[in-house]
């Protein structure tokens, strides 16, 4: 039996002292190694865990949560103190000068019912955040005595550690101690199933578009529209609500598994029935959500607005950019981590595109603005006395702003971008891009498209703003349609893993299962459109899971993929000093990813010793010629500490680290074996760029490689797939070592260009047991 199929099989096979999960003791009483035996929800104590590693230790996790107590009770006293004690009518009445304590007045005892509404939900809301602040204390507590005493790692530690060195500890310790009772060895992947179970069911429903995050709406076309409530509710529903299809955090409901086929339809009108209710408690609690978000985007803005105008201007990922472009089973510092590489490629790929039209208004109005601002500037420095004028300064605040707002639209007229290199350089970070937009990032309607993903701040706090009323009617009129579809996803997208219990399997990372024809052999993925991921999800999961966690062993399908990769890429460096080798994937890989040099990439590629294409110059008598190769640097004669000696001077932002310290080169450009110069030996890439890597200790520190060097291995890899994926490349088992080359179009094995036929719901209800 294959290590996957055993992974598959149901837990109660396993049972065999008849001990059921949910009745297993937390904590036995016993000190020493038994303290942490028998754990009863893994889940949420392995994401306590890794909460407390990544926010830095106990005393900052439990202050950031009593400030924020804090902050909610200022922010609605300040609001009532505002409402009820101060005396507007004298404090704008100009006739005489005033004190600041002269506007207050002797606050008023009398409520509106409206008010009295408000402060009650406002004190149920503050006092349900303090109960869960002290039982956070007290958990966070416990997880605090796990570090010390199991995992030997203190408070001063914390900060120098890599959540990769705190995951090894923990497998050491379950080992040891049998946190878990159904497997003497948890892998790195069961454990990101524990932590991530919820998020990557959403992550396949947004991938599948099951959820209804894409509206068409007259005039305006598709738009996005996601917000933190609309999530908040989505995920009380489908995950951790009293309603919802999981019985525990662990455990799908009986009803929702494929073998309770006849419950279909009454568990869809069940759940079509839960999001009504909910969708009516939105629309019922509507006004005081509103008025909250409003009083809180005022605080938090406020000050923010006056002393940088431009700050709403700015961009950031939107929520449906952090649902659309995660991996599966991707923590939340690996994916900021790649979302923060991509800010700047991003922000200059749409700042690229300007309109010559609104350029002009723009000149235009900030030339007026400016020239009745500079002589209201000179007059206050003439008579400071010009400021006690009624509403000057709040026209030179006004006209400052209106300057500000308008510089930001008229376009660098020294800059020249090429949209299609930005486009890349994207794609190199973030990972993710759909296929329709390759080869049109210069269009208008790509711009819009991606500007959804990376949107203006003041864009997502008006939708914020907006999201208590629109939520609701998402709900009611969007998601309860889809109440059925919903159902047939649990039932076709879940198995059962020993040791962890209910999964999306999708998170399996199985390419046989839920591989894309168009990125894979029709041989390998048995998967229809309907059961397939889209965008390539499955494959680029895989891969950078193994880069991040390199001990992981996967399944012996998704290494054979793994494996063709890199034996494809490792045939594409014998093909470069071909006459047409520009058209080899990793070529047009290494060239796109050579034109982004951020990160360190251009001194990476530079250590390679790959052999460059020679494009003759006269195409109708080529020559054969001597390939070219890129210069090694010079090996460092200065000592290079260790990886380990590093780790301990890094302060800090090591906890936010992708996988481990020193990268060990597992992608694509790891396993290279470059071609060197006559008489050398052959090195790997990731043996080429230790020999010129280091220029002097600082460079180490500074973040420089190796430690760079699995982020560069990821975003060639991304690259590299994304490239075999246009060529229609098809893959190989590696042990047959005949993996087909880039050759012209019909002469090739293609993979077909038009989507597969959508299978009907009901013929996969009789085949949901092999999931």
């Amino acid at each position: 039996m294959s290590r996957l199929e055993t992974e598959y099989q149901r837990l109660d096979t396993h049972e065999d002292d008849g001990t059921d999960e949910q009745e297993v003791m937390l904590h036995m009483p016993d000190s020493g190694r038994a303290r942490w035996n028998h754990i009863e929800n893994l889940d949420a104590f392995f994401s306590r865990i890794y909460l407390f590693h990544q926010n830095h230790g106990y005393m900052c996790m439990m202050l950031s949560q009593i400030l924020e107590l804090v902050q909610f009770l200022f922010i609605f006293l300040f609001s009532l103190f505002l409402l009820r004690c101060v005396d507007y009518a004298k404090l704008f009445d100009h006739q005489e000068k005033i004190s600041i304590p002269d506007v207050f007045k002797q606050c008023s005892t009398e409520h509106s019912p409206m008010l009295l509404t408000c402060l009650f939900v406002a004190g149920v809301f503050w006092f349900h955040r303090f109960v869960r602040v002290l039982y956070n204390a007290y958990q966070f507590w416990e997880i605090r005595a796990f570090y010390t005493s199991a995992l030997k790692i203190s408070s001063s530690e914390l900060d120098n550690l890599t959540w990769h060195d705190v995951l090894k500890r923990v497998q050491q310790v379950q080992r040891e101690q049998r946190m878990c009772i159904h497997k003497a060895d948890l892998t790195e992947l069961d454990i990101y199933h524990r932590i991530l179970r919820f998020k990557n069911y959403m992550i396949a429903m947004v991938n599948k578009s099951l959820l209804p995050l894409k509206h068409n709406l007259p005039l305006l076309g598709e738009i996005v529209f996601v917000t933190n409530g609309l999530k908040y509710n989505l995920e009380m529903i489908l995950f951790w609500g009293p309603c919802a299809p999981f019985k525990n955090y662990w455990e799908l409901k009986e009803d929702y598994k494929p073998a309770a086929k006849s419950k279909r339809e009454e568990l869809a009108k069940r759940l079509s029935r839960t999001i009504l209710w909910v969708g009516f408690a939105n629309l019922i609690l509507s006004p005081f959500i509103f008025v909250w978000q409003i009083l809180y985007s005022f605080f938090s803005y406020a000050e923010l607005i006056k002393r940088e105008p431009s700050a709403l201007g700015a961009r950031k990922w939107s929520l449906y950019a952090r649902l659309y472009l995660r991996h599966f089973n991707e923590l939340d510092h690996e994916f900021q981590a790649r979302l923060n590489r991509g800010y700047k490629p991003s922000t200059k790929y749409l700042n690229s595109f300007s309109s010559n039209i609104i350029a002009l208004f723009a000149q235009n109005v900030a030339f007026f603005a400016g020239s009745v601002l500079a002589v209201l500037i000179i007059l206050t420095v003439v008579d400071e006395d010009v400021l006690t004028v009624e509403h000057v300064l709040t026209t030179m605040t006004l006209l400052g702003v209106t300057v500000t707002v308008c510089r930001t639209l008229i376009p660098d007229e020294n800059l020249i971008w090429c949209p299609e290199v930005l486009m890349q350089s994207i794609l190199a970070q973030i990972h993710y891009i759909p296929d329709s937009w390759k080869g049109q990032a210069h269009t208008y309607k790509v711009r819009t498209q991606f500007s959804q993903l990376f949107q203006y701040k003041i864009t997502h706090l008006i939708e914020e703003l907006l999201s208590p009323i629109i939520t609701p009617f998402v709900l009611i009129f969007q998601l309860r349609p889809r109440a059925l579809d919903i159902v047939d996803f649990y039932r076709n997208f879940t198995v059962e893993v020993i040791g962890v219990g209910d999964v999306c399997s999708f998170a399996q990372m199985d390419v046989r299962n839920h591989g894309n024809p168009k990125w894979l052999t029709g041989q390998r993925s048995q998967a229809n459109q309907y059961r397939q991921a889209e965008d390539g999800k499955t494959e680029l999961s895989l891969m950078h899971f193994k880069m991040t966690n390199p001990q992981w062993q996967p399944p012996q399908e998704s290494k054979m993929f793994i494996g063709a990769l890199k034996e494809k890429a490792q045939q594409d460096v014998q093909l470069t000093n071909r006459v047409d080798a520009e058209n080899v994937a990793l070529v047009t890989s290494l060239q796109s990813l050579s034109s982004i040099d951020a990160g360190g990439f251009n001194s990476i590629l530079g250590s390679l010793a790959i052999q460059q294409p020679h494009v003759p110059t006269n195409t109708s008598s080529p020559q054969p010629t001597a390939p070219s190769y890129l210069p090694l640097q010079a090996p460092v004669t200065s000592p290079v500490q260790s990886p380990e000696e590093t780790q301990k001077k890094m302060k800090g932002s090591i906890s936010t680290t992708e996988g481990p310290f020193h990268g060990e080169g597992s992608g694509i450009l790891g396993s290279i074996q470059t071609s060197s110069p006559p008489g050398a030996s052959p090195m790997t890439g990731l043996e080429s760029v230790q020999l010129g890597a280091f220029a002097s200790d600082s460079a180490l520190l500074t973040g420089g490689l190796p430690r760079d060097f699995n982020t560069a291995d990821m975003n060639f890899s991304a690259l590299y797939m994304h490239r075999l994926h246009d060529n229609r490349i098809v893959l190989s088992d590696p042990e047959e070592n005949e993996i087909q080359e880039d050759m012209p179009s019909g002469s090739w094995s293609t993979l077909p260009q038009a989507p597969l036929p959508v299978v009907p719901e009901q013929s996969l209800t009789d085949t949901s047991q092999s999931v």
